[in-house]
């Protein structure tokens, strides 16, 4: 419901609440006085901090976030807590970020699987020379090619 206020000369102060879609006057008869009383210039309400940190979502008392670990009043000091603790919010990522980090692993485990075969490999045609099959198993052109060592590095 909205609420106006209207001050006739005298002055009264007058709070006046109108059912939402009526039409709302810009004078009204001072109840106090019977003079003329003007709409005045409504001040906002002072909010703590984002609209909805004192209670809804975060309650009365705080939300705890076993996450986090802590029993946090608003949005504000729940950041600050993420801060401190070196937390990012999930909803800071992108769309796709937990498909593509995942993707990236099993990419990893494929690649470390085929390195483990060819090990086993060269360490069989180097005759259990365990120095010679890690050579040919991870030598600088192939760490190269993979992008694991930088160009730079001879060898």
């Amino acid at each position: 419901m909205p609420i106006f206020d209207y001050e006739c000369s005298a002055p009264h102060r007058v709070e006046h609440f109108f059912k939402a879609g009526s039409e709302i006057p810009s004078t009204m008869e001072c109840p106090f006085c019977g003079q003329q009383a003007l709409k005045q210039l409504s001040m906002p309400s002072h909010t703590p901090g984002r609209w909805g940190d004192q209670t809804g979502k975060y309650g009365v008392n705080g939300f705890h976030d076993r996450g986090l670990g802590a029993t946090y009043h608003n949005s504000m000091e729940r950041e600050r807590l993420m801060d401190q603790k070196g937390l990012v919010d999930a909803g800071s990522f992108g769309k796709h970020a937990l498909d593509d980090g995942v993707e990236r692993h099993i990419q990893a485990d494929k690649q470390h699987t085929k390195d483990i075969e060819r090990y086993k490999q060269n360490l069989r045609n180097a005759k259990g020379e365990k120095g010679q099959a890690l050579a040919e198993t991870f030598s600088v052109k192939e760490m190269q090619k993979r992008g694991d060592l930088d160009s730079g590095v001879k060898g």
